[in-house]
Parts: C-alpha cells; sequence; structure tokens
C-alpha cells in the first residue's frame, strides 16, 4: 500500500464543527429553516461547497434506480475519523411530472475525516466518491411516448432536506439537476389482444399500434431485447438519410456509427457475400467501406455521443456506481421501439492501491434515439455489485483505495488491459473508501431486518441509538430510539460452502427453537431474482456470492400471532459452526382515538370561526409520533392548523390530549378531524411504522 499522509492539519470552521448546536439554538441559524422564517438568522450559509459538492446524478432504467455521486474534498470536518461515528451526508431525490415535483426518497452515507496523501501513482487520494441509491418505479407504457422527466438531488451534510420541498437549500452541499430515461413496460398487448376477441377493432387502429405492442405477459417483467427489432444498416441508412436536390440519399450521422456493430462483427466473422451485403448499403449514401474499416480503426475515446463522468463507491449497498451521459438525439440504432443499442461499462479496482489493476465485471444499459432529447442529455448509471467480505478491513487499517470505470458502446470493453480506451466512449479514475468491518472467520448473522446486528442489542432485541438501515444509510429513528422489528425479517450474512439452516426461538415464553421454513428471495450479480424454499427440516445449501449478493440467507415472516416477543434468530451449521441475534418482535398497530369535545361533541353542526376542542389519543409500546389534522370540504384540506397541546412524539397522557382547532375561513361542507399514529417498528426490513388512523365528523353550516 503506497498510501502517502500530509501532516497538514485542516481548521474547522465553527458553523461546522458547532452545527447542530448552533442548529439547536436557532432552527434558523443559518437563514434556511422552514417554518422558522421568523426566526432572525445569525449567519446566511446556502449551499457551501467546500467540503463536499454533487458530481454526479442519473438514473438505471434497469434497475429502476435513482443515483448520484458525491465528492468529499477534504482531509477533516466531518466528526471523527473512521473509528469514529463520523457525521451522515444526505441525499433527497426528486423527479419532475405533470403535477410538479415529485419527493423520490432519501438516503446517506456515513463519512469521515480521512488524512489526505498520495497514492501508488502519486495522485491525490482527495476528493473521496460516495454514491446513494433510492428505488424508483416509473415507467411509460407506449414505446411511441418517451418519458424524460428532470430529476433532481439535493444533497446536505450532518441535516436531512425536508421532504417535498423540492427548492429548499442545504447549508453545506450542493443540487444537482439532469433528465433521466424511464424505463418501458408494456402490458398493452395483453388488454388489447383480448379486446379484439370480444369487440371488433377497426384495422387502421390495429396497424397503428402494431409497432409499440410488443409486450410481455407479466408487467413486472422486463422488456427483453430479442423481442424488439435490431436495426441493420440498411434501416439505419434509411433512418438516417435524406435525399439531397440531386435524389442521391445524404447521410446525417456518422457512418462510423452507423456502420460500427456490422464493421466490428465482419473483424470475428467475415465471409464475401456479408462485406459485399455491408459495402452495398452504405455506398448508396456514398460510403466505401474499406476507408470506412481503417476510420474506426483509428477512433479511440470518441465522447461525441456518450461520456463517463464519474465512478463513486456506494458503502451502502457495497456496489460501483458509474455515471454518464448521453449528449446526442440519434446515433444509437433506433428508437425506443427498436432494441436500440447498449452502452458497456467495466469496472476495476485496486483496493490496496499496490498500482494492480483487478478486472470486477461489466454492467450494461441500453440507449435509444430520443428526437425529444433535453438541453443537456440524459443521465445514466450503471452499478455492479462487489463482494466488500472479501476486503474487510479494520477502521484502523481504512485507507483510500482506487476505482476505474470503463464506458464503451456496442462493444463490450477489455477484460485483460485496464488501460484499452474503447472506440466510442472513456474511463474515469477515481478514490473511494471501503467501510470499515470485522473480518469474516465463519457463519455470521450480518443484517437483520435490514440493519446490521451491531445496531442491534442482543439482550433486548431492539436497535441502539446510532442504527441505521444497511441499504440506505439512514437513521432508523432521528431521536436515537430503540425500534423493534415486524412483518418480513431478512436475514443476511456472508456465504460458505456447504449447508445452513435458521431457526426461530421464542424466548420470552421459553420455546424451543423451530426450523425456518418460510421462501425468500435472492439477487444474482446481474439483477436476477429467484425465490428459495428450505427443504422440511429447514437445511438448505450457501450459494456462492455472485449467485447472492446481497447475502440472503432466509426470511421470518413474523405476524401479530407470534406475539409481540422477544425471538432468537439461530444460524446453525453442520460443521462450520453459527450464530444467533435477538430480535423483539412488533406487529400490533398504535391505538388511536380522537373527539370533539367542545363545543357540542362529534359530529355537530357549528357556524364559522368557532373554536373546536377535542382529545387525542395515541399510544404504542414504541410511539413514533402522531398528528391531528382536519380534511374534507369543497377544497379537501383546510389551511388552518390543528394545535395539539402535547408532545407529538410521546403518547398521549391518560384520557387523551387536548387539540384545538379555529373554523374561521371554513365554508359551509363536512369537514373530519383525523388523528394518525406511527410506531418505530422496522417493518418488512425497509421502513419505520406501522401507521393507524382514526377520525370524527362535524359539519359547518353558514348562518
Amino acid at each position: 500500500m503506497a498510501h502517502k499522509e500530509s501532516s497538514k492539519a485542516i481548521r474547522v470552521e465553527k458553523t461546522r464543527s458547532q452545527f447542530k448546536t448552533l442548529l439547536a439554538s436557532n432552527p434558523n441559524y443559518f437563514g434556511n429553516a422552514l417554518g422558522f422564517e421568523l426566526l432572525k438568522p445569525v449567519k446566511k450559509i446556502a449551499s457551501n461547497t467546500s467540503y463536499e459538492e454533487l458530481s454526479a446524478i442519473g438514473y438505471n432504467p434497469r434497475r429502476r434506480e435513482l443515483q448520484a455521486t458525491f465528492d468529499i474534498k477534504k482531509s477533516g470536518g466531518y466528526g471523527g475519523d473512521v473509528c469514529d461515528d463520523g457525521t451522515l451526508e444526505y441525499v433527497r431525490f426528486y423527479v419532475e411530472t405533470d403535477t410538479g415535483w415529485d419527493d423520490a426518497g432519501l438516503a446517506a452515507a456515513r463519512v469521515h475525516d480521512i488524512p489526505s496523501g498520495k497514492d501508488c501513482v502519486n495522485k491525490n487520494e482527495h476528493p473521496l466518491s460516495y454514491s446513494v441509491t433510492v428505488p424508483y418505479a416509473s415507467f411509460t407504457y407506449l414505446c411511441s411516448v418517451s418519458r424524460l422527466p428532470r430529476a433532481r438531488a439535493i444533497l446536505s451534510w450532518n441535516n436531512a432536506p425536508p421532504a417535498n420541498q423540492p427548492d429548499w437549500k442545504p447549508v453545506y452541499g450542493s443540487v444537482m439537476e439532469c433528465n433521466i430515461q424511464l424505463d418501458k413496460r408494456f402490458i398493452f398487448q395483453k388488454w388489447f389482444g383480448a379486446l379484439t376477441n370480444v369487440v371488433e377493432v377497426p384495422q387502421n387502429l390495429i396497424d397503428a399500434l402494431a409497432p409499440v405492442s410488443t409486450v410481455l405477459d407479466e408487467p413486472e417483467e422486463a422488456v427483453a431485447a430479442e423481442q424488439l427489432p435490431v436495426l441493420s444498416v440498411s434501416e439505419l441508412v434509411d433512418l438516417y438519410a435524406t435525399p439531397t436536390r440531386g435524389k442521391k440519399l445524404k447521410l446525417n450521422e456518422d457512418p462510423k456509427r452507423v456502420a460500427f456493430s456490422e464493421v466490428t462483427a465482419l473483424k470475428s466473422l467475415s465471409t464475401p457475400q456479408a462485406f459485399s451485403s455491408l459495402a452495398n448499403s452504405l455506398d448508396v449514401v456514398g460510403v466505401n467501406l474499406s476507408d470506412l474499416v481503417l476510420q474506426i480503426e483509428d477512433t479511440t475515446g470518441n465522447i461525441t455521443y456518450e461520456e463517463l463522468e464519474e465512478v463513486g463507491l456506494d458503502p451502502n449497498l457495497d456496489r460501483l456506481v458509474a455515471s454518464f451521459r448521453v449528449k446526442k438525439q440519434t446515433g444509437f440504432s433506433g428508437n425506443f421501439c427498436t432494441a436500440g443499442s447498449t452502452e458497456y461499462v467495466a469496472f476495476w479496482e485496486d483496493w490496496d492501491d499496490s498500482c494492480n489493476w483487478r478486472y470486477l465485471g461489466t454492467a450494461e444499459v441500453k440507449a435509444y434515439d430520443f428526437d425529444d432529447l433535453p438541453d443537456g442529455g440524459l443521465c445514466y448509471t450503471a452499478s455492479l455489485p462487489v463482494n466488500a467480505d472479501e476486503i474487510a478491513r479494520l477502521c484502523t487499517g481504512t485507507s483510500p483505495s482506487r476505482v476505474r470505470a470503463v464506458l464503451s458502446w456496442q462493444t463490450p470493453p477489455s477484460t485483460t488491459d485496464p488501460n484499452a480506451l474503447p472506440t466510442w466512449g472513456n474511463r474515469v479514475d477515481a478514490h473511494v473508501v471501503v467501510p470499515p468491518r470485522e473480518p469474516i472467520t465463519g457463519p455470521k448473522i450480518s443484517i437483520l431486518g435490514g440493519v446490521g446486528t451491531s445496531y442491534i442489542s442482543d439482550l433486548t432485541g431492539l436497535t441502539g441509538p446510532t442504527a441505521v438501515y444497511s441499504s440506505s444509510g439512514l437513521k432508523t429513528d432521528d431521536d436515537g430510539r430503540p425500534c423493534p422489528f415486524g412483518g418480513r425479517i431478512d436475514v443476511q450474512g456472508p456465504s460458505f460452502g456447504g449447508s445452513y439452516r435458521l431457526l426461530i426461538e421464542n424466548v420470552d415464553d421459553g420455546l424451543a427453537p423451530t426450523p425456518l421454513l418460510d421462501s425468500f428471495s435472492v439477487t444474482d450479480f446481474d439483477g436476477v431474482t429467484t425465490v428459495r424454499t428450505p427443504g422440511v427440516d429447514g437445511w438448505i445449501t450457501f450459494l456462492p456470492w455472485q449467485e447472492n449478493v446481497e447475502g440472503v440467507l432466509g426470511s421470518f415472516r413474523s405476524h401479530i400471532s407470534d406475539g409481540d416477543k422477544r425471538y432468537r434468530v439461530i444460524l446453525e451449521t453442520p460443521t462450520l459452526g453459527g450464530d444467533h441475534q435477538m430480535v423483539q418482535l412488533d406487529n400490533t398497530l398504535p391505538e388511536v382515538a380522537v373527539s370533539i369535545t367542545v363545543p357540542g361533541g362529534d359530529c355537530g353542526l357549528f357556524n364559522p370561526g368557532v373554536e373546536l376542542q377535542g382529545k387525542a389519543v395515541a399510544t404504542d409500546d414504541f410511539l413514533r409520533g402522531w398528528s391531528v389534522s382536519i380534511d374534507g370540504g369543497p377544497a379537501g384540506f383546510s389551511d388552518n392548523a390543528v394545535i395539539p397541546v402535547a408532545d407529538t412524539k410521546l403518547n398521549t397522557p391518560a384520557g387523551g390530549a387536548t387539540w384545538t382547532y379555529n373554523t374561521t375561513g371554513l365554508v359551509q361542507c363536512g369537514y373530519t378531524v383525523r388523528v394518525q399514529a406511527w410506531d418505530r417498528a422496522i417493518v418488512n426490513s425497509t421502513h419505520n411504522g406501522h401507521y393507524r388512523t382514526t377520525d370524527v365528523g362535524f359539519c359547518i353550516l353558514e348562518p
């Protein structure tokens, strides 16, 4: 390892080192707090990028994921080294729709103070590149109608961007936008075919819809490439050429691009017939095939059409993420109703900074012609899982590593030469930090219910104060309160040879362990998901990492019939030993109730301007929070706030918490008072909270 540290100390300003304390003293200290505008800012700071900055945003249509990459620029100012807690960099995503910006979700990555230094080729190890991911599934249902919406990412250090506030500006961080391409999900043909069996449909309508009716039987499946037409050079010439005054055809696209795939194929399998056919197709637009072959041979690293911009490591999902931009409307072998073309991204690593690149794998993303390509092009991502357990390091041995991505259009990049430049595309290097973790020495439950077992008490089965979700990096509770588990509790751990089984033991009732027989899903290196089912006694074989990159060993599908009790999840192998982890179940919904006490009780008739009072009940052993709201009326919601006289993060007192509401401004109509409550249970290994609501009605009657 060639890491050379700098001894230069980083001076961290007060607004950074005391950031949380300053916000606690005045939520609008920096002038960006929504709802606290009446508080005078002390020091206005907006979008300071001296410490961190977004470097890429994109979308992976096949995986249906929004991803952003950001750079950590300095060696200090992040809350401690890798043996400390550090701080969180939050990224909230938005996608623009016909009705405004859709909040697509929040993710976070934990960052630390990493000493600056030089790598093995004497390049600066900063900036460090981190990536985060949120799922986002939205589609277009007709290939003739493309959906290329604007996406936005808001990066904010140590302070999560508020939900549904797309124009919010962070104190430390940045905002980035780019248009993305949503995937196609054609489920029309099945419905249209059924319709033609019972209704006479005009033939001209059938003919018009034929090009867009290639679909699958199940909407959950992706459109298979072989079901869509692959355009030949002759068809591409027809697509990209226009007649001149002399009635000759003029090719409006780079001939090297148009014929690239077939010229490449000729190199490996050339026949006189194939050469003659290709030559004739190009001759109609005045292109000589022999000259074209030489021109393609002389072309390397062309970024006219697409360009790789960034590569980073997603520390939550253990994935390398490459971001690239498609720059031109055409030149991608057909529109959305064809097979289009393929952008390949090969990934390389030098985890030990030894100046020896090792090939990891290649990801693929489809690209198409879009006549309505937005200014700035389209931003895509390609990602590849990495087996982080192979490179596990203790925190004391953590230092930056080198990674490389190589983008290539229509032909996969080299898997043996990391320096080889493709004809179309480029390469990008970056420095990343592999999160520290204990080296794996035997079978282990690493993650339970979406949370690392190091964050879960083996006595109480509850999460600790610093617990985060393993897939998103977000805190399980913003206030650090303990969280139980409910619904589907996934069990994850490293793969070993041989077989294993999972057992569950009801500890509170003193019952004997029983084998876990529930089916569960695993995802392989290529993103393909399959379902596995243990045998009658619970035994099942470990899969190699390439066939189970998320390390899912099983799922405990807990139910309210299991009781809100502590269970021990046990991993057992015949000869390699095992592991166990306690988990506290909670499948019970919060208790809620609401009433109107003044004036007149529930379901009353009131004049505008009357102040209502009532009682709200919201209780749970693990309450997250509750609220009271008014719904109804011609507009659906009123503007006047419901004021609860209680802490909405605590159980309401005996008899309920008092709430008040001023009805001034309400028009004659029916309304409801609604109480909502959420608990802190981690449900289905992915999100917080069982939810429960109830309401009571009243009417406004104008005098």
